[in-house]
């Protein structure tokens, strides 16, 4: 597999362990388990309106590496990114044709069944009730989490808001058992969930950093759907739908949400995850947006699709992940090693990709 020139660090993921490295890097070890979900919705049926010579040019990758995508290859590139808090990669893949099952998959949310770290998920019907997350646990190792809820202040051990923490130290007061804690929990994603589908990036509750410092997920994920010049360009009105949900929607738009945990160093993530497939004529977009995570990143955006092309499919994805991980001191050194350690998740989804394509 060849790697593009912007990531040239050695893959070490294997032995990082908890500690071995700064939080800043571990921060972004924890990312990639969660950020590997997004990667297989991408295979869609062929956009017409956008060729795959087009698009391999516009791609930030050199003429070798744009060879070794016509010779099969999985390349990975990065592109710019937005601020010091935004790590964006992507891959690139050339298949010979496309499965035609692959949008059926992304409705019964398959890459949710591939991801081992994936330990329960579901989805949030339209009319949710607390009901519908019932399957949310904080698991593995309930307790210790449970713990950490109980003990909720503003930082970055959980991503919350004032009005949580303090509903979480009302529970504390009463001596909190690990089921009360799972189920204000619970009660506190069903809120999420219900303000984002009433007034969509405006209702991301913010997640409080310091006494006085809020951090405002919306912003960035406004900054990652301006960052996509191809899907204004040849899609504008899906990008107006990014980032004017749900004040504007459109007959060719279909969504799925869901919630998901995600093990994370013996940690439960939990997930709030925005998927949209957007159709138009033969072109069809996906999109996956994380509007919450519970811990160690942010929140995400991904985009891609698929591609006709002479020799098969290209296929391509592209996300953006905001992590206070690689931000701050040292930032210009964090984003390298971060790309580096996420690339081989590339490899494996797109590995299990191209065998769907045979």
């Amino acid at each position: 597999m060849r790697v593009s020139s912007s990531v040239n660090l050695p893959f070490v993921f294997p032995s990082v362990k908890r500690g071995v490295l700064k939080s800043g890097f571990t921060t972004m070890v924890d990312v990639l388990v969660s950020a590997c979900l997004i990667l297989v919705a991408f295979t869609s049926p062929a956009m017409a309106v956008l060729t795959a010579e087009e698009l391999l040019k516009a791609l930030p990758l050199s003429d070798g590496e744009r060879k070794d995508v016509l010779k099969g290859e999985i390349v990975r590139f990065t592109t710019e990114e937005g601020s010091d808090r935004e790590l964006a990669l992507g891959a690139v893949l050339l298949v010979p044709k496309v499965p035609e099952n692959l949008v059926p998959l992304w409705r019964e949310a398959v890459v949710f069944k591939l991801v081992g770290a994936v330990t329960a998920f579901g989805e949030i019907p339209d009319k949710a009730t607390v009901g519908d997350f019932a399957g949310v646990k904080l698991q593995p190792n309930g307790e210790e989490e449970a713990k950490r809820y109980l003990e909720a202040e503003p930082g970055e051990m959980l991503n919350l808001d004032g009005k949580e923490i303090s509903a979480f130290q009302a529970l504390k007061a009463k001596g909190g058992s690990l089921a009360e804690v799972e189920t204000l929990v619970r009660e506190q994603l069903l809120a999420r969930y219900q303000a984002y589908r009433e007034k969509g990036l405006a209702g991301i509750p913010p997640y409080a950093r310091g006494k006085e410092e809020m951090f405002q997920l919306s912003q960035d994920l406004v900054l990652a759907t301006n960052a996509a010049k191809l899907v204004a360009k040849y899609f504008p009105s899906f990008q107006e739908i990014l980032l004017k949900y749900p004040a504007i929607q459109a007959k060719q738009l279909e969504t799925r949400f869901n919630w998901a945990n995600v093990e994370v160093f013996s940690r439960p993530t939990l997930i709030l995850s925005h998927r949209m497939l957007f159709n138009e004529g033969d072109a069809y977009v996906v999109v996956d947006r994380h509007f919450y995570a519970s811990h160690e990143y942010n929140g995400l955006q991904s985009i891609g699709g698929a591609l006709p092309a002479e020799e098969g499919s290209l296929l391509v994805s592209l996300y953006r992940i905001s992590t206070d991980g690689v931000a701050g001191f040292g930032s210009s050194a964090k984003h390298p090693v971060a790309r580096g350690l996420m690339g081989p998740y590339f490899e494996e989804i797109f590995e299990g990709i191209r065998k769907k394509a045979k």
